[in-house]
């Protein structure tokens, strides 16, 4: 698809919220023609039919931003509400509130973590993964992990493709017992139903999660500390990034294969100067996606970083790492591929002519070989703007262009990016659930 270039893709904020905390007036549903339950017990299929998405995208003369809304049905609350147990029950009651995160846009398919919750406590009732394939128009709603596993290094799934369809893919550790730890390292996979299953020997309208072994990474990394935030594929490597420490990665078919053959985790540490310690001062910081991200640029891994400087912004400094994993030798290393400051930046001809805001950048992210980053206005009360600002990274100078007039900032802990068609009634998809 083309992209149009004054507005190359939408800026969607990852918190979503009940529609009944917004105006819904402003907002358009989602389109389903079939939704579906994996896994999720008796009342799955009740709970997904009682979902609904629903979208408002903003525009030009919009002063807000574009926004994701979920909503629930009264017979949801109350089916997921009987599930909870007795002891809890006399604790927080069975009055629950709902919200959601995206965790990942990946092409067609959109994953969004759904947690009820209770109104008077802090307790996850119930947690959930709602899928939404936008070129099917399905709405598939998966438990949060299969029994007795919980998630390690991420809850964020990675989408593989494989033989025309896609799985997604966590890590966890399974519980051998039930008096024992989770010592039982696994991979959970799920795909999609194909729309006439051939394989008959499978129950594909009740199948959820699956488990394949997995080994351990060594003790560099350990999965209780490595708290991946960036999944992503980089030709045959699946790849998760932890933007404070490293990447790990992995053959891609191992993961998808029938085989039983333990899935092989290799490593790869940050530059020194880029990790981060327990102990550092601005830990937080060093982990933060509003000055750090990775992911797939051609055949390499790009790392971009941000070093901020909130007492003198035009010396905030920006870095860009690239790693390349097809590499044949053993040990790989990161190239700094460009450094600059964001002084040099403004000094542009093409940046004061647009009267762009001369603070610090937040939230980068990757497109081909451009740098995207949203530059915060000056703030003034109300809705808070930034400018979306692309700087060519193939050149050797930088080439600063303006990608949209303003953009409302979203309620978000980071920012999700998705095509200005992705929300798009598909032709062949005319019925509605």
């Amino acid at each position: 698809m083309e992209e149009d270039p004054s507005r190359p893709f939408l800026v969607l904020g990852n918190i979503v919220q009940d529609l009944g905390y917004v105006n819904p007036s402003a907002f358009r549903i989602v389109e389903c023609s079939s939704k579906a339950a994996y896994g999720c017990g008796p009342n799955g299929d009740a709970i997904v039919r009682g979902l609904e998405l629903f979208v408002r995208l903003g525009g030009e003369d919009d002063p807000y931003s574009p926004t994701l809304c979920i909503s629930a049905a009264d017979e949801v609350f109350r089916l997921v509400g009987l599930e909870i147990d007795g002891c809890r029950v006399k604790v927080y009651g069975r009055f629950l509130r709902l919200y959601g995160h995206i965790c990942t846009v990946d092409g067609d398919v959109m994953v969004v973590r759904v947690s009820f919750v209770a109104i008077f406590g802090p307790a996850d009732f119930r947690k959930y993964y709602l899928v939404y394939d936008s070129a099917a128009a399905s709405l598939s709603l998966l438990p949060s992990m299969p029994p007795c596993c919980r998630p390690v290094c991420t809850e964020v799934p990675l989408k593989v493709m494989a033989e025309g369809k896609y799985s997604l893919s966590l890590m966890a550790e399974r519980s051998v017992s039930p008096s024992a730890k989770y010592t039982d390292p696994v991979l959970c996979l799920w795909s999609p139903p194909p729309p006439s299953p051939d394989d008959k020997r499978r129950d594909y309208s009740k199948r959820a999660w699956e488990l394949k072994a997995r080994v351990r990474v060594n003790a560099v990394i350990a999965d209780e500390l490595f708290l991946a935030r960036v999944p992503f594929l980089l030709k045959g490597n699946a790849v998760w990034g932890y933007l404070a420490q490293g990447i790990l990665y992995c053959d891609r078919n191992d993961l998808v294969d029938d085989g039983t053959e333990p899935v092989d985790f290799k490593h790869v540490m940050l530059p020194s100067e880029c990790r981060a310690t327990d102990d550092s001062a601005d830990f937080d910081l060093h982990q933060s996606p509003a000055y750090r991200t990775m992911g797939c640029v051609r055949d390499c891994v790009w790392f971009v970083l941000i070093e901020p400087s909130f007492t003198f912004p035009g010396d905030t400094t920006v870095k860009v790492w690239t790693l390349d994993l097809l590499s044949v030798e053993e040990e790989k290393k990161w190239n700094l591929h460009k450094e600059f400051n964001m002084q040099r930046v403004w000094e542009l001809e093409v940046f004061k002519a647009q009267g762009l805001p001369e603070a610090v950048p937040k939230f980068p992210f990757f497109r081909q070989q451009a740098l995207y980053m949203l530059q915060p206005e000056p703030y003034t009360g109300g809705i808070a703007y930034a400018r979306l600002v692309c700087i060519d990274l193939s050149s050797s100078c930088e080439v600063v262009s303006l990608l949209s007039n303003r953009l409302a900032m979203p309620l978000m802990e980071r920012p999700v990016f998705v095509d200005p068609v992705f929300f798009d009634p598909h032709p062949l998809h005319t019925a509605i659930c």
